[in-house]
């Protein structure tokens, strides 16, 4: 069958037919879903050379929606592929593969989504959207962020190395810590791949999950002391770090200087508002300015935010770039930036390793679609991957595998050989190339029958010459 997904109006005149290839890429939160199409014109070339291009690209079409709106992600992506239909005047989408970055844990391409009561599972998405076998992955969010970073240029972030901009080594760890509802982790290395004249390049990375952000928290001084004392009793036992640093943490913070350290500067007004409103923590960020409660608060959890930053910078050693991602350090820009700042004194308090820190570029992030990219990354490198184990397949077949040159002499006498092949020789080669080359794109767009049929007139091909 014909991995295709028919986006004709039931009712609409029925135009030529026009059909594209794509891939589908996701950011899903716990309130909206953001989506993304690219479309691919030539699937069978792709390599992971195309990863340079994510973070670049132009998608075909891009949209968000509200989670309540639906009954389950299915219709989500339904009404966005009829969306994307309308929008760009095609009547069938091939989705060959895609990549969705989802708030939660995820486990053989599925997760559930507690507080919507969705299931989301790959094997199934693929069944319904008629897509090739193993080709819809699930990432949590985090991950897709670590993706996301490799695909930054230089003016997406801001260098923020203490002691002036430090350039990336090429092929080396990347890390990132981001901080916003919750304290999310992770870290990318890269898999090298060999280029001309014996040379190696890197084509590509892996991120991988981490919880980074339930380690403990870990005190700096006397009032942090207090503080984890406080945090300990409210509940009920170990804090993790993100009890600190997050937007939740913000209210956590505030709450212990606002109730023990210093009430006599505490605004009724705005205190009855952060512990109450679900932006708070924001609220805490906006008033820092001219409010000590607030201004106190923002101290101590970048302090903490700054110290696991340096915590991830010793742990990992990303010299290919530690980013510092989400809401908080972005709206705090000119509170970290400062060598002098709460964050920049916490994080070059590393001790014994303090001298691993200058050969770190310590970046942050100024755009907001980290997790889109990174599930963009993650389905560019899975047409990649099958492509690579397609020429694998059919290179075993031809070729031999033989990649050196031969001899001179031993070259000469195939030159000789092939003067003398006769013109019948050479149209069934040609046929040879043209059944292999359909051969591939059937396999490639998943339609078992086509590439069975196609398998045996190759072999009747072969046996003939």
């Amino acid at each position: 069958t014909t991995r295709r997904l028919n986006l004709m109006s039931s009712s609409a005149a029925t135009p030529t037919p026009t059909t594209t290839t794509a891939v589908v890429c996701g950011d899903l939160g716990g309130t909206n879903s953001r989506l993304e199409v690219f479309a691919i014109a030539r699937p069978e070339l792709v390599t992971e050379e195309a990863l340079k291009e994510v973070g670049k690209a132009t998608p075909l079409y891009r949209n968000s929606y509200k989670n309540a709106d639906f009954g389950d992600f299915t219709q989500v992506l339904h009404r966005f592929l009829e969306d994307a239909s309308s929008s760009v005047k095609t009547t069938e989408v091939t989705l060959l593969a895609g990549c969705l970055a989802v708030a939660g844990p995820v486990e053989n391409d599925r997760v559930s989504f507690t507080n919507l009561n969705w299931i989301l599972d790959g094997r199934h998405l693929e069944q319904e959207f008629l897509m090739p076998e193993q080709s819809m992955r699930l990432v949590n969010d985090f991950v897709a962020n670590g993706y996301g970073v490799v695909t930054l240029a230089p003016d997406e972030y801001d260098d923020i190395s203490p002691t002036g901009p430090v350039e990336g080594t090429d092929g080396a760890v990347a890390a990132c810590v981001g901080a916003g509802t919750g304290l999310g982790e992770t870290f990318a290395t890269a898999s090298a791949s060999a280029g001309g004249g014996g040379k190696t390049t890197t084509t590509r990375y892996d991120a991988w999950p981490s919880e980074g952000g339930h380690v403990g928290f870990a005190p700096r001084d006397e009032l942090q002391r207090e503080l984890l004392a406080y945090l300990s009793e409210k509940f009920g036992g170990r804090v993790s770090t993100e009890r600190v640093v997050s937007g939740k943490g913000i209210v956590n913070v505030y709450e212990f200087l606002a109730d023990t350290k210093m009430p006599q500067d505490v605004d009724p007004k705005i205190d009855r508002r952060i512990r109450t409103e679900n932006e708070g923590a924001a609220l805490v960020s906006r008033s820092a300015y001219d409010n000590k409660v607030c201004a106190a608060t923002m101290d101590v959890v970048l302090d903490a935010y700054g110290a696991e930053v340096g915590n991830a910078a010793v742990k990992w050693i990303p010299r290919g770039g530690l980013y510092v991602a989400g809401g908080i350090a972005g709206k705090n820009i000119e509170r970290i930036r400062p060598p002098d700042s709460p964050f920049m004194k916490a994080y070059l308090d590393r001790g014994r390793l303090k001298s691993v820190l200058p050969k770190i570029p310590l970046r942050l992030v100024t755009v907001d679609d980290l997790g889109l990219r990174g599930a963009h990354y993650v389905a560019v490198t899975i047409l990649a991957e099958r492509n690579q184990h397609r020429r694998a397949f059919l290179g075993a077949g031809s070729s031999g595998g033989a990649e050196e040159e031969p001899p001179q002499q031993q070259k000469a006498q195939e030159e000789k050989n092939n003067n003398k092949e006769d013109a019948t020789t050479t149209q069934k080669s040609v046929a040879l190339e043209a059944a292999l080359d359909t051969l591939s794109r059937a396999i490639l767009l998943g339609s078992a029958a086509v590439a069975t049929s196609l398998l045996a007139a190759s072999l009747i091909v072969l046996l003939k010459r």
